[in-house]
């Protein structure tokens, strides 16, 4: 919750000050976060009140959310063809990481949490300071904006002086009117403008609905692994298992997230370039993978076997919002302010995600006594596959309305 909303302050951050400054502070502060941590869990610091860890993981989570928005921005501000893949890369290689510390975790560092947290701190904070040195955003070439201008009073007598027929003298003065009307037309919308904007509106229900429903899932895998586990035919109770089983799931829901932005970015930059197809239909798409995951965990993952179905559709369909999205919001509200853009449509997700998980555990709370297996958890998923059925058609509605083009 903290890191979503933080883009939107951090956005705002970025676009005014640039994403190298941001970074490079980020960098510390993300490494202090995680080594007053660790020192707290050493015990090294003799104060290890539980809201100065809070805080610690506070700051740790506010440095992410900055490095990752200005990634983003730079994107926005240097790349203009095949923003798909541009996006995708960076969204893809971020929610890999959960996978990628897991397995350092489980394979070098097993129990020793005192060094797994100095090793994120040393890590995190070294790759973000290095990688602040890179985001430079690349002035445009400075060619296109060199007019030769030819007087009308010039002496006749310059017959040495090379003419300009009359094809040119058209495109001299061609250029500079051309020029000038792209840039004001420069699509430009941001701030209180953004939420009175219809397309602004619609893609932040759809975001609510589709992203909620699949936070709700992540969130909540541990518990669902738990209530089949019980029902199922293992002849003893076992929490290493458990655990064991609630690990893979979050590796493979890290690696199939990872897979769809990457994928779903560069086939969006492919369908768009041969076919001028809309980048929403990857959007609703989005919706689609969600909705058959919340279908799927209603009526044949009933046991643990069959769980992993869900997880994969669960896992690629939230990866396609995060390498679409970013992508929509800098073609239909502009580059100036995307920073500010992205952040308060990355924050709806948040909001989604507490409405769901409060639901999911309301449903669970009261189905617990006197349910076993799927039967604790289900009734809520029918609500989850409406959402993302929902979001699926307000997507196809807003590309029917061909408001924009995209």
């Amino acid at each position: 919750m903290v890191f979503i909303c933080a883009n939107r302050f951090f956005g705002y951050i970025v676009d005014h000050y640039g994403g190298r400054r941001t970074t490079l502070f980020a960098s510390f502060a993300v490494f202090m976060g995680y080594f007053l941590l660790a020192m707290t869990y050493n015990g090294t610091l003799s104060n290890s009140s539980f809201l100065l860890c809070a805080l610690y993981v506070f700051i740790s989570g506010m440095a992410s959310s900055a490095g990752l928005v200005s990634s983003l921005v730079t994107i926005a501000k240097n790349v203009t063809s095949f923003r798909g893949i541009a996006f995708g890369a960076p969204m893809a290689l971020f929610g890999l990481t959960a996978a990628i510390y897991s397995e350092i975790d489980t394979l070098w560092f097993k129990n020793d949490t005192y060094h797994f947290l100095l090793f994120i701190a040393t890590s995190a904070g070294l790759c973000m300071f290095v990688g602040s040195l890179f985001l430079v955003v690349v002035p445009p070439p400075n060619d296109q904006d060199k007019v030769i201008v030819v007087e009308e009073g010039a002496s006749s007598n310059t017959s040495n002086t090379p003419k300009p027929d009359k094809q040119d003298d058209k495109n001299s003065e061609r250029s500079p009117l051309l020029q000038n009307k792209a840039r004001e037309e420069e699509i430009d919308i941001g701030g209180w403008e953004l939420f009175y904007n219809r397309d602004a509106k619609v893609l932040a229900v759809s975001m609510f609905c589709v992203a909620g429903t699949g936070l709700m899932y992540i969130n909540n895998v541990g518990t669902i692994i738990k209530s089949l586990y019980y029902n199922s035919t293992h002849p003893h109770f076992s929490p290493e298992e458990i655990q064991r089983i609630q690990n893979l799931h979050v590796f493979y829901l890290s690696v199939f997230s990872c897979l769809g932005r990457f994928t779903f970015g560069f086939l969006s930059d492919l369908a768009k370039l041969l076919f001028k197809l809309p980048r929403l239909w990857f959007f609703m798409l989005s919706g689609v993978w969600l909705f058959f995951g919340q279908i799927l965990i209603l009526f044949y993952a009933i046991d643990l076997d069959k769980l992993f179905i869900v997880t994969f559709f669960v896992g690629f369909g939230f990866g396609n919002i995060y390498a679409i999205t970013p992508t929509i919001v800098s073609e239909w509200f502009g580059i100036k302010r995307f920073g500010l853009n992205w952040g308060i449509i990355a924050s709806v997700p948040a909001f989604g995600g507490q409405l769901f998980n409060l639901l999911f555990g309301l449903n669970y709370d009261q189905h617990k006594d006197h349910c076993s297996g799927a039967h604790c958890y289900n009734n809520i998923f029918y609500l989850s596959a409406f959402a993302c059925l929902f979001s699926a058609l307000s997507s196809l509605g807003l590309l029917y309305a061909k408001h924009k083009k995209y």
